[in-house]
């Protein structure tokens, strides 16, 4: 099924020498390439992630990381859908979503696979509500399943191995429905003005509806998990990738942005840290419009990287960070259920050297256990496909069958 619509292209205007300018080449449309310093912003995002969970009061809000990656990823999959539209006039739909699959599917599967039988081991416990978590997990309907269910994402006494899942369910409803609504939202729109305030009022509902329903003193997870309630980053991303995938890039194709785009990540980074540091799980704050300021100041730092090298760009694309963001996917899936399994299988006093040292612990498992998948799950899949990759795969093992017989016989000689 190919979606065929027509985008309106609005008339190139050259802007007169006085008004105040343009970046250079201000009359074309921003390039298509990789917008470099995106996988630092992402691993900023999963570090907080990781200290929140390591050790929530270290860093209270740092669940706001996950907010970081709704607005990135609401930004990339509309540009991206945007430049295929521009391209070809159209949108394959079931080709967008089989790449999507193999972007996604094979760590969240493998996670799942791997983590049962090892928590199973550790202690039976563990799999308490397992075959909801298993399908919430593998159907993307964590959030709604979870919530149906009344649990807790803030007071759980029970850990869940797959509570991190949640979010992975949010974006997965969101890369269904959206393409189809991109597709309505073109078609009867002419401008790039238009389209922008359409995706603010949705995430202005969205976000009023998470300060309304949300009740100071009760319990948050309704309106944290619920796609309704959280869905106002994803289209904060969708607003930006509007503006910046317009005729003349924008407003972040002005030279007055960009001499100051350094300046505004400065302070929109330092906006987001404090927000952290000072945000928790029961400030009503949170929920009624921290999250929402949080999201407008990822989608800054979003815009701080758009357009030629800048200090702050120089400062997002130190390697440790690419390395960390561009496997910030799995880190993010494998974290939680190691630390779950961790904990139970090493209980330790809090703040003692032993939970120190099982944190650390839990920490390098997930850093060699992402890596691992990064490496030869994940990108063999996303690059080949899933036959292919399989298929390669088996060849790979196959060959290797005289090293494994030399194996088995050494190890029975040695009375393993």
């Amino acid at each position: 099924m190919a979606t065929q619509v027509q985008e309106a292209r609005p008339r190139t205007v050259r802007a007169p020498a006085s008004s105040g300018g343009r970046a250079p080449r201000a009359g074309a449309r921003p390039t298509a390439g990789r917008i470099e310093g995106l996988d630092g912003l992402r691993a900023l995002a999963i570090i907080a992630v990781l200290v929140y969970h390591l050790r929530p009061e270290s860093l209270p809000g740092g669940f706001l990381g996950v907010d970081v990656f709704f607005v990135v990823s609401g930004f990339l999959i509309t540009t991206l859908l945007l430049r295929e539209l521009r391209k070809r006039g159209r949108l394959d739909l079931p080709r967008f979503w089989v790449r999507r699959a193999r972007r996604l599917l094979p760590a969240l599967v493998s996670v799942v696979v791997v983590s049962i039988p090892v928590a199973w081991a550790v202690s039976p416990d563990l799999l308490v509500s397992i075959g909801r978590q298993a399908l919430g997990a593998l159907t993307f309907s964590n959030n709604w399943l979870e919530i149906s269910a009344g649990t807790s994402y803030f007071t759980a006494t029970a850990p869940q191995l797959f509570v991190n899942f949640w979010s992975l369910a949010v974006e997965e409803q969101f890369y269904l429905l959206w393409p189809l609504l991109l597709v309505a939202v073109v078609a009867a729109t002419s401008g790039a003005r238009t389209r922008v305030r359409l995706a603010l009022g949705a995430a202005a509902l969205s976000a009023g509806a998470m300060a309304l329903l949300y009740t100071p003193g009760e319990d948050a997870t309704r309106v944290y998990y619920g796609t309704d309630t959280h869905v106002f980053g994803l289209m904060i991303g969708v607003a930006l990738a509007f503006s910046w995938s317009a005729q003349r890039g924008g407003p972040f194709a002005t030279r007055a942005w960009h001499r100051r785009r350094h300046l505004v990540a400065l302070v929109a980074l330092a906006g987001l840290t404090a927000l952290m540091l000072t945000l928790s799980q029961s400030t009503a704050l949170t929920f009624r419009g921290g999250i929402l300021l949080a999201s407008l100041l990822t989608a800054l730092l979003i815009a701080a990287l758009l357009g030629p090298a800048s200090p702050f760009q120089r400062l997002m694309r130190l390697r440790p960070l690419e390395w960390v963001g561009q496997r910030s996917y799995g880190i993010y899936l494998w974290h939680w259920p190691i630390i779950v399994i961790l904990n139970e299988a090493i209980p330790t006093a809090h703040d003692s050297p032993g939970h120190w040292a099982v944190r650390a612990a839990a920490l390098a498992v997930t850093l060699l256990v992402s890596a691992a998948s990064y490496r030869w799950l994940e990108q063999p899949v996303r690059e080949q496909g899933f036959r292919e990759s399989w298929r390669r795969a088996r060849g790979a093992f196959g060959s290797r069958a005289p090293a494994r017989r030399l194996l088995a016989r050494a190890t029975a000689a040695a009375g393993v």
